[in-house]
């Protein structure tokens, strides 16, 4: 992976999305059902999911792995007794891609995991399929915290913006961050006001940094935009009925084999 990748923005963005890091080929039965109720509790709460097979294409693995977290709001980890040592040793790598780009983490284990080591002083949420009921009830509650980080990066906009000394920096990393935990398009009006206090450097005085944080609003107000109009469009399209013959399934999907999957 490129080290110049954490300077440029990532390839989409995701509002109010979690990227999911789990075991994605052929995973036990235990980190299904995990992962199936865990997207269950989202959806009722109006989240939803990405993984590792949400992107493909051209670039390196990690790189691309890389842009789908920074392109959530925040990330899950989920891992059981079965899942692989090979998969935990990639879940363990991109939860630590995750803390650096400050994302909120959420860990999700059976009740028989055993904690990586470098993982034993980190709070997870323990399922155990005996009782679903409270392993729903508090990740419920971990949903509440998410969306109080939400609120948190949305005061600290308003501080940051209408400080005597703006910090249109510090303004634009929680304008991002709020919006991609929240979905809410007033964030984009918030860069469109940053870019407007920056406006007050001449455009023939050259500043690398300024120039370069110019970019990265102007980038996020665009792929903001389009990730709203996205959304819009999703919940105004009505759902087609299903189609009896499952030939579609087959050729629609998507190998896993270089993913987490391992």
């Amino acid at each position: 992976m490129d080290e110049s990748v954490l300077d440029t923005p990532p390839t989409k963005l995701y509002p109010k999305h979690a990227f999911i890091m789990r075991q994605l080929g052929e995973p036990a039965q235990i980190d299904e059902d995990i992962n199936k109720l865990v997207k269950k509790v989202f959806k009722s709460r109006g989240f939803s999911t990405v993984d590792a097979t949400s992107s493909v294409g051209a670039k390196d693995f990690l790189s691309r792995i890389l842009s789908l977290i920074r392109g959530t709001g925040f990330t899950v980890a989920i891992f059981s007794e079965d899942t692989r040592p090979r998969s935990l040793a990639n879940i363990a790598l991109e939860l630590g891609f995750a803390a650096m780009c400050g994302k909120p983490l959420l860990i999700v284990k059976s009740a028989k995991a055993e904690a990586p080591s470098d993982l034993k002083r980190t709070d997870w949420l323990v399922y155990d399929p005996n009782n679903t009921a409270e392993f729903t009830a508090t990740l419920k509650l971990a949903l509440d915290e998410i969306e109080s980080y939400a609120e948190f990066e949305s005061v600290g906009l308003e501080v940051a913006i209408n400080g005597n000394n703006t910090d249109c920096a510090v303004a634009f990393e929680r304008a991002n961050k709020a919006f991609l935990l929240s979905g809410d398009p007033k964030f984009i009006k918030s860069a469109e006001d940053i870019i407007r206090k920056l406006e007050g450097f001449p455009e023939d005085i050259k500043i690398s940094d300024i120039d370069r944080l110019r970019d990265e609003i102007n980038t996020f107000i665009l792929q903001a935009a389009r990730a709203v109009d996205v959304a819009s469009s999703k919940k105004s399209t009505p759902k087609s009925s299903p189609k009896s013959s499952k030939t579609g399934d087959q050729n629609g999907k998507i190998s896993a084999g270089n993913h987490s999957a391992d």
